[in-house]
């Protein structure tokens, strides 16, 4: 067993000792609000410093473990490091590749000529738009034809 593992396995028998026998035990955050307002000796109190202790404890040896990583295989280090990124950046590519371009959206809003409106010979009048009771007919000469 290392040292870290010991220090690991310590704090998981400190604070198993102090919840055994309690019926409610939730251990708010070090320093929190919830934990200020527990009684001195609550042993709550205790366990949230020792897992407090415990977490600060891995975060200092991860940064070391990261620090070592650099300076031996900056490769793999940058790689570790940058794995949340790319991960990040391959679920977001294919919405990204999904997704009209600037150029496209301002295509699609561009101003288009107004529509003519034409009569089909055979079907009824078009009625015009903003112009009440006027229609447009078919031609004479393309209903001849």
């Amino acid at each position: 067993m290392n040292t870290a593992d010991a220090a690991q396995a310590w704090a998981v028998h400190q604070v198993t000792t102090l919840a055994d026998g309690a019926r409610d035990w939730n251990v708010p955050p070090y320093g929190s609000l919830a934990w200020s307002q527990l009684p001195p000796n609550d042993p709550r109190r205790f366990a949230a410093v020792v897992e407090a202790a415990e977490r600060w404890r891995r975060q200092e040896a991860e940064e070391e473990r990261l620090e070592r990583l650099a300076d031996e295989d900056p490769a793999a280090w940058y790689a570790e490091v940058t794995a949340g990124a790319n991960e990040e950046a391959r679920r977001l590519a294919g919405r990204l590749a999904r997704m009209r371009t600037q150029a496209e959206r301002d295509a699609a809003h561009a101003r288009r000529p107004p529509h003519r409106l034409r009569a089909t010979p055979g079907w009824p009048p078009v009625a015009i738009p903003g112009q009440p009771g006027r229609y447009l007919r078919p031609a004479m000469h393309l209903a001849a034809a």
